[in-house]
């Protein structure tokens, strides 16, 4: 019976224990803010989805092989090897077939992958003759993105300090250490969303390393950090 009662007393003191910390971190004055960060980066890799199609007339049809030739030797001249060049050859035997079945034009489609080392205007200038029917930018980006993406999430950690500083100081506060951090949402690239968060704005300009007239790429991240309230 007393080792029953001893038992009750225990937990009685552990749960009374467990409130008291509660109460203590619940009433530990802090301050919550959120802090973003957002950079442009110029695209330095492209990827292009590029269409080759029959033109012509019978008996002077361009056959799609003499355009795949011609193709080939403009890549060559702006010295883009075969390796960058991929036969878009998904669903090809059945989609294409079904597509153009009634279509007496062959047509086929390739993907390139191109980097800052090809004058992207002057290849795309070349690559305007008749048997390319169409080209489409599939992608961008750029060969630093992951890091980049570090450095902005850096940046907006430091924002929510900055915040919480400049707040606190208006009513004659200081923050103290830092409580816990969380980041608020990856928006990854390409996003951008309107917000009164505290901002810290960066704009890359690797002269002559990035690929002209392309629209950048835009990283956005959102930090929320909460400080203890100096003593």
């Amino acid at each position: 019976m007393k080792k029953f009662f001893f038992t009750i007393c225990t937990l009685i003191v552990a749960s009374q224990l467990l409130n008291a910390q509660q109460w203590i971190t619940d009433d530990r004055r802090y301050i919550t803010v959120t802090g973003s960060a957002e950079v442009n980066v110029q695209p330095d890799e492209i990827e292009l989805d590029i269409t080759l199609k029959e033109y012509g007339d019978d008996p002077f049809r361009t056959a799609l092989n003499s355009i795949e030739n011609q193709f080939f030797a403009i890549l060559r001249k702006h010295d883009i090897p075969e390796e960058k060049v991929i036969f878009d050859n998904a669903n090809y035997y059945w989609y294409y077939w079904w597509r153009y079945r009634n279509d007496s034009y062959k047509e086929k489609r390739y993907c390139l992958k191109l980097d800052k080392s090809t004058d992207f205007l002057a290849l795309v200038k070349d690559l305007n003759i008749k048997g390319v029917s169409k080209i489409d930018i599939g992608s961008t980006t750029n060969a630093q993105l992951q890091e980049l993406r570090k450095e902005v999430k850096i940046m907006a950690v430091q924002a929510t300090k900055d915040k919480a500083t400049y707040l606190l100081e208006s009513i004659g506060e200081k923050p103290g250490r830092v409580l816990a951090v969380e980041e608020v949402s990856d928006y990854g690239y390409n996003n951008y969303s309107m917000s009164k968060q505290s901002n810290m704005v960066a704009q890359t300009t690797p002269s002559g390393e990035e690929i002209e007239n392309l629209a950048t790429i835009k990283l956005r991240f959102e930090i929320k950090a909460k400080f203890e309230i100096a003593e």
